[in-house]
């Protein structure tokens, strides 16, 4: 390759992307990663550098679903015409991590494609919460996405081993770190957790760090970070985009807009329920609900103390909504369907 051609092997160009890409390119097209994303245009890296690109209008009229669109961290097949780029397919996904979209329509917003490891950030301060890290689990746990739970910092926490347990109690297998912008193994710690050639995505409320995560990987102030409350201990969110940075080490990282409501969107896997799913083949009904049912070896172990109330609300509700949303996303395909058709009816 040429010296002023850029390796795209460094983000994350691998056999996967390049045997789907081969099977289906045609002539004059490249592969290339999204690593931004605006209201007009995308930027890309491909052998040719970074350049902004545009969606064709074929990718934009054959879908149906947002998610059927580019995001952060895909890969696509472009053309480039006097350095402007235009993204002409949308290669396959290894997977993605994604929520529910806000609006009247039922329909799926991905924040991060193709990705190795979600780091799910959540700060020891009034940020920590176990409901909002259990749903953070269990959509990573439906995307196929190695999870990482980093608690940040730590440095202003009095009980900081006591709530890395109780993370732990309902994470089951998956690691979970007390880290701190201003410790150096720290940044060793999580700069060690992400390969060269690997991507790793940074999601969590507004105000629990991800950016100084990012910034203190890079060894530079390159993403804004916005100020403490004194009276809260908050930091003020400021990343308004996603943006995919490489690292000196070789990683890559994904930097996501903070997330003060996160709605599943796929069947979710009840990640850090495995006490519920074990009491639940004691039961004497195979389809038993644990409500009035006689013989009920979950609500017997609640009224017996072994098995904590509150994690059973918060499976419980988890179930209720999967169900909900089925219905939901069934009624909402058809709309979006119709809408489809219309508008290849009237072009």
């Amino acid at each position: 390759m040429a010296a002023d051609f850029l390796d795209i092997a460094a983000f994350g160009y691998d056999e996967f992307f390049a045997s789907s890409f081969k099977k289906e390119s045609e002539s004059g097209e490249l592969p290339a990663r999204v690593v931004g994303h605006n209201r007009h245009y995308y930027e890309i890296c491909c052998e040719r550098g970074r350049i902004s690109a545009k969606m064709s209008g074929a990718i934009r009229y054959a879908s149906t679903l947002k998610s059927e669109l580019p995001a952060v961290g895909d890969w696509v097949a472009v053309s480039i015409r006097q350095d402007k780029g235009y993204i002409r397919r949308l290669l396959p996904r290894k997977n993605y991590f994604s929520r529910r979209s806000a609006g009247g329509v039922v329909d799926e917003q991905v924040i991060a494609a193709n990705i190795d490891t979600a780091f799910l950030v959540m700060s020891l301060d009034e940020n920590y919460n176990l409901k909002r890290l259990q749903r953070y689990l269990s959509i990573a746990a439906a995307a196929r996405i190695k999870p990482v739970i980093l608690l940040t910092k730590s440095d202003i926490c009095e009980n900081v081993d006591e709530k890395v347990g109780q993370a732990a109690a309902i994470s089951e297998r998956v690691p979970v770190y007390a880290v701190s912008s201003l410790s150096e193994e720290s940044f060793e710690l999580v700069n060690s957790l992400i390969k060269p050639g690997e991507t790793a995505v940074f999601v969590g409320s507004s105000g629990v760090g991800k950016s100084t995560l990012v910034n203190m990987l890079l060894g530079e102030e390159r993403l804004a970070t916005g100020r403490v409350s004194a009276a809260t201990n908050k930091g003020q969110h400021t990343t308004s985009a996603r943006e995919l940075i490489l690292l000196n080490s070789g990683g890559i990282v994904i930097d996501t807009p903070g997330m003060r409501e996160l709605q599943m969107w796929q069947d979710e896997e009840l990640t850090g329920f495995g006490q519920i799913e074990e009491l639940a083949k004691m039961c004497r009904f195979a389809d038993c609900l644990h409500e009035t049912e006689p013989d009920c070896a979950v609500k017997q172990a609640i009224e017996e103390g072994t098995l904590s109330a509150e994690l059973f609300e918060m499976w419980k509700k988890q179930q209720a909504e999967t169900r909900e949303l089925r219905l939901q996303k069934e009624r909402s395909l058809k709309i979006l369907e119709t809408r489809r058709a219309k508008r290849k009816k009237g072009k």
